[in-house]
This record gives C-alpha cells, sequence and structure tokens, in this order.
C-alpha cells in the first residue's frame, strides 16, 4: 500500500507533496518559516535527528510529589534573612530553579537555603537532576500558628512531629506560615536555629488575628488603634486649647508608646537576633527624632499610621491562609461507617480502606471511594469547580467533601484520609509558593538594594545641607526622617505575592491546582496550545461503530474475535472499546502467543499458529496489502479511527471506532484563537479521521499517525515555530509530553495522581474549557501586580520629592508612602478573585 502523507480530503494523489496539502508547519526545527513550502522540510527523520543532538532534558520537570510532607509555605523570601550569614537555618533553601529555561533566582539562596528532595520515578524518565535541582530536606514538621493578635509578632511553635499525618481532617493546618512581607521584621525570629527549637515570640498573641465570636473590640489590634487614635485627636485638642506644651507632648507619645510598643520590640530582635535595620526599626527612629526635634504630634503620627499599615498587611495574610485552610475544611471530621447491620459514628482518621461509609441525602462524603450501592446527585464543586450536581451511580468514584444532594449512598473508601484528593490539593497549593515566578524574585532583588540606597539618601539629606551650606539642622532632619518612613519596603514588596496568593486560591475554586506562581507569570506568554486528540477534545469514549469485511471466507464476528483476542490485554482505548463490543455480543476470545506490541501502529499474535493483526494505517502503509483509499476515506472521512484485520497474506476487514467530540470543544478553540493563541492537535489516529475531528471544531494544525516519541519532537518543532507552548492532555499516555512543555496542562486529575504529578497546571474536572479561564486569570493577575508595582514605585518616589523639597510632613509620608499604598495594593489584588470563565 502506498503511504499517503496528503492531508487535503479532496486531493486524489496517493503520493502528494504538495506542501500546501500539509499543516505548513514543518519537521525542521532549524527552519524558521512558520508556513514553510519545503518538502524536503516534512521528513520526521530531521526530528529524530532534532532529538538525539539536542538537550532537551531542560524542559522537563516531573517530580514526585510527597503529600506527607509539610510544606512551610513563606509567600516572601526574606531578602534580609537572605544576606545573613551566620544563621544556623537548618532550612536549606537552595532553589536553583533553571525550570523552563528562566533563572528564578529566589531570594533565599544565601540563608534560607531549603534543599527540596524530589525523588524521581524512572518509570516516567524524571530529569531533575539537571533541572529541577531541588532537595527538600524538610526533617521535621511545622506546625506554625502563625498569631496576629499583637502586632508582627508572631509566635510560631514547631513541633517535631515525624508522624504528623499531613492532612485536613485533623484540622492541623497550622502549619500554613504565609508571610506576605519580605521584610526583616516579618522573619522568622528564633534565634536563628532553625534546626529545632523555634520560640518565635512575635507579639501577635496566640489567636487569629481576629478571635471569633468575640466583639469588633474585643480585639487587641483595634484596641491599639482606637487607644492610639483617640490620643493622637486629643494631642490636637489640647494643642488648639493651648493647654500646657508638656501636657500636649505626654498624650502624643502616651499614643505614639501605644501604637509601638509592639514595633519596637520588632526593631529590637532584627537588630539583636538578625543583625539587621527593618523598616520597624526605621519607624522607631524617626518616631523618636521627632520628639527629640520638637515635633511630638508627627512622632505619634508615624507609629499610629505605621501600625495601621501592618495591621491590614496581617489582615491580607490572614485571609490568603484561611483561604487556603478553607480548602481542607469542606471535609467532614467523622463518618457513618456500616459494622453489619449497623452504623458506627467514626472519625474519619479511625476509617480504614476497605471499610463502607453510609451517605445520607445533605451529607458530605467523608473520604474518597467508589459507590457500591444506591445512587444520587453529588455536588462536586469544591473539588471540581462544576456548579451542577455530577449523578454517581454505583461504580463511580467520589471525593472526600463532595456534598450528596439527594440519594442514599453506601460507598467503599479507597483512601484513607491523610490521601485524599482534598488533601493533596491542599498541599499542592501550599507547595505553590515553592515555584516563584519571575516578577516576585526581581521585586525581592530590588527590595534589597532599595531600603539601604534610601537610608544613606536620608544621611545625606540630613548633615549635608547644614554642613556643607549651612542649612537649618532641624529642617533637614526632619526632611531625613519622611524618607527614612518612605524607605520601608512593605507595601512594594506585597505587590506581587498577595496578588499571586488570590490568583492560586481563586483558581482551586473553580477546580485549576496551579503548582506556582511562575506557572500563573508564564501562561500568559503561552503562543500555542497542543492538544492530545482522544480524552482531551473528545470524550475519550471510544464505541465500535463499523465492521467492514474484506474476505467472504470471515464474518463480522470472526473479524471482531481475532481483533479482540489480540486486544484484550492493552489498555488502550480503542482496545477496550472493541474488547467491551466483543463482551456485550458474548463473542469468545482466542488465546494469542507471540504478542508484539509494535508502539504506535498495533498489535501482531499468533492465534492458533496463525498469525494475525490488528494495527491502524501506518503499520500497512509501505506494505503490499492492496487497501482501496476509497475504502479508507469512507470512514475516515467522518471522523472515524480505522484498526485493520488482517493475517501474513491480506487485510481481512476494517473495524472503525468513534469518539464524541466535546460540546465545548468549538467554542474553546475559537476563544483561544480569539486571544491569538495558536491551536495544534496531535494523535495517533489516520490523516483523515484527525483532519474531520479539527476541521468541526477549527484546530489550526493537526498532525496524526504519530508514534509516542513523535509528540515530543513536534512539541519542540511548534516551540521553535511560535514561542512558548502548553501541553493539553490526560497526564498518563501524554506524560513526557507534558513534561517537557512550557507548560502542562493535565484534564481529569481529581482521579489520576499521575496527572497532578506531571502537570504544572491540573484541571480537577475533565473539562478543556478551563483553559480560556486560565489566560484571563493569567492576563488580569499580572496586570494588577503591574499596576501595583508601578504605582507603588511611583508615589514612593513622589513623596521622596516632596519631602526634600518640603511640600510633605512626615505624617503624610507615613500616610500616603505605607498606609495608602497597603490599601490600594491589597484591594487591587482582591480583584483578582473576580476573574470569571470567559465562556461562562
Amino acid at each position: 500500500m502506498v503511504e499517503n502523507r496528503c492531508y487535503d480530503s479532496d486531493c486524489s494523489d496517493e503520493n502528494c507533496r504538495n506542501p500546501e496539502h500539509y499543516n505548513y508547519i514543518c519537521f525542521d526545527p532549524e527552519c524558521e518559516d512558520t508556513h514553510c513550502e519545503n518538502p524536503e522540510h516534512y521528513n520526521k527523520k530531521l526530528l529524530r535527528d532534532y532529538q538525539e543532538k539536542t538537550d532537551l532534558s531542560v524542559y522537563d520537570h516531573r517530580e514526585e510529589i510527597n503529600y506527607g510532607e509539610d510544606v512551610d509555605i513563606n509567600l516572601c523570601a526574606c531578602p534580609d534573612c537572605a544576606d545573613d550569614d551566620d544563621h544556623d537555618h537548618d532550612h536549606s533553601h537552595s532553589h536553583d530553579h533553571d525550570h523552563h529555561n528562566h533563572n528564578h533566582e529566589h531570594s533565599h539562596e544565601e540563608h534560607h537555603d531549603h534543599e527540596h528532595e524530589h525523588h524521581h520515578d524512572h518509570e516516567h524518565e524524571h530529569s531533575h537532576e539537571e533541572h529541577h535541582d531541588h532537595e527538600h530536606e524538610h526533617h521535621h514538621d511545622h506546625e506554625h500558628e502563625h498569631s496576629h493578635e499583637e502586632h508582627h509578632d508572631h509566635e510560631h511553635e514547631h513541633h517535631h512531629d515525624h508522624d504528623h499525618d499531613h492532612h485536613g481532617h485533623d484540622h492541623n493546618h497550622d502549619d500554613v506560615e504565609l508571610s506576605l512581607c519580605a521584610c526583616p521584621d516579618c522573619a522568622d525570629d528564633d534565634d536563628h536555629d532553625h534546626g529545632h527549637d523555634h520560640g518565635h515570640d512575635h507579639a501577635h498573641g496566640d489567636g487569629d488575628l481576629f478571635a471569633e465570636g468575640k466583639p469588633l473590640l474585643a480585639n487587641r489590634p483595634i484596641q491599639i488603634i482606637l487607644a492610639s487614635g483617640i490620643l493622637f485627636v486629643l494631642g490636637h485638642v489640647f494643642e488648639w486649647l493651648s493647654f500646657s506644651p508638656t501636657i500636649v507632648t505626654v498624650t502624643y507619645m502616651l499614643g505614639a508608646i501605644i501604637a509601638g510598643y509592639e514595633i519596637a520590640i520588632l526593631a529590637y530582635k532584627s537588630l539583636v537576633n538578625r543583625h539587621t535595620i527593618g523598616p520597624a526599626m526605621l519607624v522607631c527612629i524617626a518616631c523618636v527624632a521627632s520628639f527629640i526635634i520638637g515635633h511630638p504630634e508627627e512622632g505619634a503620627a508615624v507609629t499610629f499610621l505605621y501600625y495601621i499599615a501592618e495591621f491590614l498587611e496581617d489582615l491580607a495574610e490572614e485571609r490568603a491562609k484561611r483561604s487556603i485552610k478553607s480548602l481542607v475544611e469542606i471535609a467532614p471530621d467523622t463518618a457513618r461507617v456500616k459494622v453489619g447491620d449497623k452504623e458506627e459514628i467514626r472519625n474519619v482518621d479511625e476509617v480504614d480502606v476497605g471499610d463502607i461509609v453510609i451517605v445520607k441525602p445533605g451529607d458530605k462524603v467523608p473520604l474518597d471511594g467508589e459507590v457500591i450501592v444506591g445512587s444520587s446527585s453529588i455536588n462536586q464543586a469544591s473539588i471540581t469547580g462544576e456548579s451542577v450536581p455530577v449523578l454517581k451511580e454505583v461504580g463511580d468514584d467520589v471525593f472526600s467533601g463532595t456534598v450528596n444532594e439527594d440519594g442514599y449512598l453506601e460507598i467503599r473508601v479507597t483512601k484513607a484520609a491523610k490521601d485524599s484528593v482534598i488533601s493533596k490539593i491542599v498541599t499542592l497549593v501550599k507547595r505553590s509558593q515553592l515555584n516563584r515566578s519571575e516578577t516576585e524574585t526581581l521585586v525581592e532583588r530590588v527590595a534589597k538594594y532599595y531600603t539601604p540606597i534610601m537610608m544613606i539618601g536620608a544621611l545625606c539629606v540630613a548633615f549635608i545641607p547644614p554642613l556643607l551650606f549651612g542649612q537649618e539642622l532641624v529642617d533637614w532632619v526632619y526632611k531625613a526622617l519622611s524618607l527614612l518612613v518612605i524607605s520601608c519596603p512593605c507595601a512594594f514588596l506585597i505587590s506581587t505575592p498577595v496578588g499571586m496568593v488570590s490568583a492560586i486560591t481563586s483558581a482551586t475554586r473553580n477546580g485549576v491546582i496551579i503548582k506556582g506562581s511562575t506557572y500563573v507569570e508564564e501562561m500568559r506568554n503561552v503562543k500555542a496550545v497542543i492538544f492530545d486528540k482522544t480524552g482531551t477534545l473528545t470524550e475519550g469514549k471510544l464505541v465500535l461503530s463499523d465492521v467492514e469485511v474484506f474476505d467472504e471466507s470471515y464474518s463480522k464476528d470472526d473479524i471482531v474475535e481475532i481483533a479482540a483476542s489480540l486486544e484484550h490485554q492493552s489498555s488502550h482505548p480503542i482496545a477496550k472499546a472493541i474488547v467491551d463490543y466483543a463482551d456485550e455480543h458474548n463473542i469468545i476470545f482466542d488465546t494469542i502467543d507471540e504478542f508484539k506490541n509494535v508502539p504506535g501502529k498495533g498489535i501482531i499474535a499468533n492465534i492458533n499458529g496463525e498469525q494475525f493483526y490488528a494495527a491502524n494505517e501506518s503499520l500497512i502503509e509501505g506494505s503490499d496489502f492492496d487497501i482501496s483509499r476509497d475504502e479508507m476515506n469512507k470512514y475516515s472521512g467522518d471522523g472515524k479511527t480505522l484498526i485493520f484485520v488482517g493475517n501474513a497474506e491480506k487485510v481481512l476487514g476494517i473495524i472503525t471506532v468513534s469518539d464524541k467530540i466535546r460540546d465545548n470543544a468549538s467554542d474553546v478553540i475559537a476563544d483561544l484563537k480569539n486571544q491569538g493563541v495558536q491551536t495544534v492537535m496531535l494523535t495517533g489516529d489516520n490523516k483523515r479521521a484527525a483532519q474531520s475531528v479539527a476541521n468541526e471544531i477549527g484546530i489550526d494544525y493537526v498532525y496524526s499517525n504519530l508514534m509516542p516519541e513523535d509528540k515530543l519532537n513536534i512539541l519542540d518543532t511548534i516551540r521553535n515555530k511560535f514561542g512558548d507552548v502548553a501541553m493539553v492532555g490526560d497526564g498518563i499516555n501524554d506524560a513526557p509530553a507534558l513534561a517537557r512543555s512550557n507548560i502542562g496542562i493535565a484534564m481529569g486529575a481529581a482521579g489520576s495522581d499521575v496527572a497532578i504529578e506531571t502537570a504544572d497546571i491540573a484541571l480537577m474536572q475533565d473539562d478543556i474549557s478551563k483553559l480560556p479561564y486560565l489566560f484571563a486569570l493569567s492576563r488580569k493577575t499580572m496586570g494588577i501586580i503591574k499596576q501595583n508595582i508601578t504605582i507603588a514605585i511611583l508615589v514612593k518616589l513622589l513623596c521622596v520629592v516632596l519631602a526634600v523639597m518640603g511640600i510633605i510632613t512626615l505624617m503624610m509620608s507615613v500616610g500616603f508612602g505605607d498606609l495608602g499604598l497597603t490599601i490600594f495594593v491589597i484591594l487591587n489584588a482582591f480583584r483578582i478573585g473576580m476573574v470569571k470563565d470567559p465562556l461562562f
């Protein structure tokens, strides 16, 4: 049979070499012409040669995730900590994060050198040795109780609990340490012996920022703000009423002490324990100096306004922490376990795999499992983001934390509580902070130099004009104090992480797990999306549709019997469709021997001593078998996949299987193309069947009859032609391609650990409609982060100029340069959570 290279269904030339009938994306990685018309460039050998001579392992970013590992989330990279070489931190966080050829230089490199030890699964060809060189050595589990009641004085209790079950059902998720600010005052304060005894004694107290069930005024931060604010106002009133200057000064001083007490503690610990001058120290200097030079009202204003700004940062931090903790809290603590004819209420941790749990209408599913009795609509929004309940019947999988709407169910537990999907989601969201975006690391690097430069500038402003030009010392010291408080980098530093946390947690609630802020940033740079056809663009539920017999000595059942006998050991969807058909029609399998699987082509084996094969078009192309092209086109033109069944002498018949295209596939492709993203489909199916599907949904480029290794090479060719590439697949058959793409996106991850571990982004629902949402989320997030950074820089610079010119007061410097910026950054980041799915 002559090989047909053409994709044009109307072309009658079986040996067509017309470049207009190809995809125009040639196989030559050296060719820069997107619409190549050189026939010589369509030789697949060019791709294989390219693979052999190029080190492509730099793109491979798979990792095996240890879900029992306690991940210490820290949204900031503590630039002050990074410069503190004499600390004896046991966390060595040396992220040589050369991910996707980007140098993500985590600012923990010099100090927080965490060594992430990812165990490589050689079956999946993990290549982290060269690329993702993390060695996580978290030898102890941190139970961080981030208390915010006493401003910025965190009291973390790190308990060494090696048997800690890392899941949500014991609700022991206070180990989520979130620090939006990268200033040294927010850094771990434990006498720098991270290895063992963590004595973080920041002044936040032992509870959350706001104690539940208590009135607002019962919370210490509110009491401090009100007390300091009242005294600040009283000072102005006394001054207006011409009270004694001593009374006025004492009033302001009391207000400054109330708001500044905890700030002073932070400053002391930063100076003594970390030997750094942080924002708290700058505020203290400005406050004390204001009283000395005769501006007590400014001293009180500095501490009062700075405390409010830090309180708002803590509030944003608490909100981020709660958003992560709330994910796991959707899972119930107890389960109704069926014991004989009775029910027992047990803690979910005490329920074993294989036990049967009862879920009544309105109850939450307590553990992951399989329905064995009953049927019901299950609300899976907490896992997959689906708003419409899904019907679950006997044999279907259900997930912990989902809600049983109406029916009675008995479920056989398939996973322990600590291994449930919801617990894995929490781990992934917490681990997402390990993969930091380039923007975050850039901001942190800038912040390292920003504060020292501003401090030097303040000293110059304070003393150069008086010493060299005879200016008034008090006036220039006052202006220098304004520069000091303007140099506090907190609002600037939280501009990026608060946005990234908002994006990742918002995506999680929409059923999309993003495994790092770097992928939020990179998603907007994707120029082409590659789709696997079966199970991605189509539903993946293949059914046998036609049987065509070419040899009269065989019946249709005989052809199916041969094919099913050959295919029954295979897990491929096509094989399953044939075997299922045989089972339904009571067709008995024959025993086979000398079984041979030809990857990407088909199966050859002996039945009763005679050799048979079941294969696709690529196995018989170029052979002596005489098959009419019209006969093949009759089926493949309808989008059906052909399986040729034959023996050593001839083709005995054709079996066709068909797959339903996903209802929303056309809308997704149209939306991506409207955003300027190229769309590509890869499949092992024959050319005409592939082109039929592509034409129906509007795919730009199609590659068919592919061997498994071809997908990797074509991926690199497309990256060479268009730029960054995202690969969308099921995470199992597509694992190598997902791993090598700039961003790997796995579908149906709720039921697949492989998908979660292979991809950078996991769609919990088996639905590609979330792709437009991902692009929209990435662009919105990066747009807002750019706004935050730009406005923070501009406002700081404006305040510097106005302070040196004497136009704004010290109070205004703090109000606009710190408090005002903090409010803007936080409120602006909240807009990220309002991103809607473009398709709905």
